[in-house]
């Protein structure tokens, strides 16, 4: 069985984690990492390791496809937002290839990337996200009405890596913060990752303060929801969990069940929830594996396992869907040296 495994970067762990559980399971055959970037670390763990186009790129599932090919994938997990909304376009074009993509539909993917439209996306689910609004002047009217407070949050609707990110205090520092976002958006991928016009692309929130949760959710490839993890965020790096320890609330496992069901999705999705004493929000949801699961298998749980065994048609392990609670946990970094010789092109020039 060959796994693919997409836009990487950082993430030799998670390679590692599908290494281990090709070998738990007695299972010939390897993990495939692609990455846009040569030297990202993530290409010296793979068994096969392939530099592929931006996701931008025109020739991006060009090379994707040409790899499937090659290798005869079985299953494709891909890690980066960006890339997403590509994969499941072409998921019927991959699956005639025989590759299962765990991976949302573009529908799903549509509607979980727009930060602006959560209310109504999370309302029939009985979910709360925070208030938000689409331009300076309409922010400026919930501030008088108080129907808002300050701090507020501005951000891009299709964000990631917290690119774009302005907090607000005071009515005269909106207009900067939302002539800076527009910048910065147009500056990053995420002007290339919608039709909206940079102007278009952001939205003004409320601030939920309180506790933070990363809560995942993971469904079969027919999209039945098969689990729930959470982790109480304790640090933050570039927009990735950095501490954080582990946790079984029944609210979150029910938020997390709740979406998973009604989004009948594919594959693994990420939320971000936050807790402000009273209601839980959830303030993001990512279409893909979450950073923050390697603390959630450092503490028990293995879908990578769960994902080999749905890609053979074989029974999943209940051991593998659970993680232990109140288990701490920190990130560290390691210095991997980059052997070119490693790593080979995608498409030949």
């Amino acid at each position: 069985m060959n796994i693919l495994l997409t836009s990487t970067a950082r993430r030799i762990d998670l390679v590692g984690f599908f290494k281990d559980a090709l070998k738990k399971a007695e299972i010939e055959g390897k993990v495939i990492v692609a990455d846009p970037e040569y030297n990202a670390p993530s290409l010296q763990a793979g068994d096969e390791n392939y530099v592929i186009p931006e996701q931008t790129d025109t020739n991006y599932m060009e090379a994707i496809i040409e790899i499937c090919k090659k290798h005869d994938v079985d299953c494709l997990v891909p890690l980066n937002d960006w890339e997403v909304p590509e994969i499941s376009e072409h998921k019927k074009e991959l699956e005639k290839l025989g590759v299962s993509v765990f991976a949302p539909n573009s529908t799903v993917v549509e509607k979980v990337r727009d930060k602006g439209k959560y209310k109504e996306l999370l309302e029939p689910f009985d979910v709360k996200s925070p208030l938000s609004y689409f331009h300076v002047e309409d922010a400026k009217k919930a501030l008088e009405k108080q129907e808002v407070f300050f701090p507020l949050i501005m951000k891009p609707r299709n964000g990631s890596a917290s690119i774009g990110i302005e907090i607000i205090d005071n009515v005269e520092d909106m207009e900067f913060a939302y002539q800076h976002a527009i910048q910065e958006i147009k500056e990053s991928p995420l002007a290339g990752d919608t039709s909206r016009k940079s102007e278009d692309n952001i939205i003004i929130q409320e601030v939920i303060e309180g506790d933070k949760f990363s809560v995942d959710m993971f469904n079969d490839l027919n999209g039945q929801f098969l689990t729930s993890f959470a982790r109480k965020q304790l640090g933050m790096r570039g927009g990735d969990i950095d501490r954080c320890i582990t946790v079984n609330i029944p609210e979150l496992r029910d938020i997390a069940e709740q979406l998973g069901k009604g989004f009948g999705h594919a594959g693994y999705m990420n939320t971000d929830v936050y807790f402000n004493g009273t209601d839980y929000y959830v303030i993001d949801i990512n279409p893909r594996f979450g950073g923050g699961y390697a603390f959630t298998h450092l503490a028990g749980a293995d879908i990578p396992s769960a994902i080999l065994a749905l890609t053979a048609g074989e029974e999943i392990q209940e051991e593998w869907l659970h993680q232990k609670p109140n288990i701490e946990l920190a990130r560290h970094d390691i210095v991997v040296p980059i052997n070119k010789r490693k790593v080979m092109k995608a498409l030949e020039e």
